[in-house]
């Protein structure tokens, strides 16, 4: 095993994440989708349907863009007051972001060809299917992983570094918007699981590489708690 402690981390953390999918398809996945189905005109179901969609990872890639367009309008050679350093510290920031969401998102895709694992919708169809077509179903209708679980736990995860103060807030967001994957029937509780994981995998070490010279990713800092 590598003597590297993130990647150590990120192994074991990896292996403890395979067994606990294995047991979810095998025991869990299922019961749990069948209930959600069976409440889906619930009221409490309508709220995560109408939140859902905020994973979507354009609105996410947007919000990076705006940054780096904010860091230029605020600190480039044109501005009255440029400040060079700042631009490349935000420009950098929002590219760990955009770089992350990307390279997750790429992973995320060629599992779900690789796996071809039906999503939910097909276990409650005329047909009731539940099962895995490798290289078979299109992007659309495969399940694992979730990719808006990926995007939005990417992006929060990302944001919290650029933000540190708000990062109970980012991880309340991401938590709520994943759980609205299982709760609208559009994942398994195993596609989550795994995103998660790719996710704070992807996000850390690309985290490493875009400080490794020092420079910190923090668009505000955490102030010091003062001891009373």
């Amino acid at each position: 095993m590598t003597s590297d402690p993130l990647h150590r981390t990120l192994a074991l953390w990896g292996v403890a994440t395979a067994v606990i999918i294995v047991a979810l398809i095998q025991w869990i996945d299922l019961p749990i989708a069948s209930f959600f189905y069976a409440h889906r005109e619930t009221t409490w179901v309508a709220f995560f349907a109408a939140i859902t969609d905020f994973a979507n990872g354009a609105i996410w890639y947007s919000v990076a863009l705006i940054g780096v367009g904010t860091a230029a309008f605020r600190h480039s050679a044109r501005t009255k007051n440029p400040n060079p350093a700042r631009l490349r510290q935000e420009v950098r920031a929002w590219l760990f972001m955009a770089v992350s969401m990307l390279s997750s998102g790429i992973l995320i895709n060629a599992m779900k060809f690789a796996i071809g694992r039906q999503r939910p919708r097909f276990l409650f169809a005329e047909e009731s299917t539940s099962g895995f077509y490798p290289f078979a179903l299109a992007i659309a209708d495969s399940s694992f992983p979730s990719g808006h679980t990926q995007s939005i736990w990417t992006a929060m995860l990302a944001l919290s570094f650029l933000f540190p103060p708000l990062r109970p807030v980012f991880l309340a967001i991401a938590a709520t918007i994943a759980l609205s994957r299982i709760v609208v029937g559009a994942h398994f509780l195993a596609d989550v699981v795994v995103s998660v994981f790719i996710a704070f995998a992807t996000v850390l070490l690309w985290r490493r590489w875009f400080t490794r010279e020092g420079v910190s990713l923090a668009l505000i800092e955490q102030r010091p708690i003062k001891a009373s």
